[in-house]
């Protein structure tokens, strides 16, 4: 069964029409869903876009070309009244625990409202439900979230990379804040969010004067209070990461955001199989993944089995993709 309902047919955007996607929950999450975007556009350039999105997310829409506006959700506002000012003519609830946006969107009139078959008010709220489960599929967060053009039958093929963009002079300030550290800089973030598996401090006070040793200038970006660096908001980390010329990061949003950037990336992840590669590595050309040796479910310590000398080759090749002998 596909994501239509019984007896409709695949939808049609006519012109100049507004669409709100919804995603609710993590950096990550929201950046893997960036490319439902890129494929409405690319197909449909007239469209107007606009985001849902938390607080602490947002400014990564910054600067955005292809962003038209962006909204704040935050607990017991009037979602209907948000919607019924918008007027979208289609809300696509991108983030399956935030079940009120498809019931506020059928209060506002919204005419298209594409959602999971999660919880009976959001199913009767619907009037496109994707039936299709996320969990032991084998199947990408980015190509789950495709599936929410299923009614317009833009659901196929390959998901585009995510992109992220800065001002020339965001991009001027993180080399400012960086100048100090001589080329190649190896941007670290000691511990990746939510569920991912991190090495310990231990092991990575072992892991950096290898890493220095190999010719690479670490620099820990994150979390702050484990860098060198002065705070920085969302945008100034956008800054410092655009500033380095390869990541080294655990499943994080920051590892997300560096792969959205452009810069060469190796993420170390685990081996559960709703937190493995497969489900959740970042999206990109010059993104590399280690998993760790250890037992699918040891979290405490598996990832410390990885030797650092393991990490050098794939070090290397982000040093020639990122052009920097």
């Amino acid at each position: 069964m596909k994501h239509l309902l019984p007896g409709q047919q695949k939808l049609s955007f006519e012109g100049r029409e507004r669409v709100l996607l919804a995603r609710t929950d993590a950096l990550g999450d929201l950046l893997v869903s960036l490319p439902v975007q890129q494929r409405l556009l690319a197909r449909h350039p007239k469209l107007e876009i606009h985001w849902l999105v938390r607080p602490y997310a947002a400014p990564l829409m910054q600067e955005h070309p292809d962003v038209a506006g962006v909204h704040l959700r935050a607990e017991g506002q009037d979602l209907a009244g948000l919607f019924a000012q918008l007027k979208p003519q289609a809300v696509l609830n991108l983030g399956h625990r935030d079940k009120t946006v498809t019931v506020a969107a059928k209060q506002a009139g919204v005419p298209i409202r594409v959602a999971r078959a999660r919880g009976l008010p959001q199913i009767l709220a619907a009037t496109h439900l994707l039936w299709k489960g996320r969990y032991g599929s084998g199947r990408h967060e980015a190509m789950n979230v495709m599936d929410f053009l299923s009614p317009w039958g833009l659901d196929g093929g390959a998901p585009e990379t995510p992109r992220l963009f800065l001002s020339g002079a965001e991009q001027d300030q993180g080399e400012r804040d960086l100048q100090a550290f001589t080329r190649p800089r190896l941007g670290i973030f000691f511990q990746g969010s939510g569920a991912g598996a991190s090495p310990s401090q231990a092991w990575w006070k072992a892991a950096l004067p290898a890493f220095a040793a190999a010719g690479w200038t670490p620099i820990p970006l994150g979390p702050p209070e484990l860098s060198d660096l002065p705070p920085a908001d969302l945008r100034g980390l956008l800054a410092r990461l655009a500033a380095c010329d390869a990541i080294l990061s655990p499943s994080s949003g920051p590892a997300h955001m560096a792969a959205a950037l452009g810069r060469p990336l190796l993420c170390l992840m685990g081996l559960r199989p709703n937190h493995s590669p497969d489900r959740w590595a970042p999206l990109g050309s010059s993104v590399q993944v280690l998993q760790y040796p250890g037992p699918e479910a040891d979290l405490a310590g598996g990832m410390d089995r990885l030797d650092p000398a393991d990490l050098l080759p794939h070090l290397e090749r982000l040093r020639f993709h990122s052009g920097n002998p």
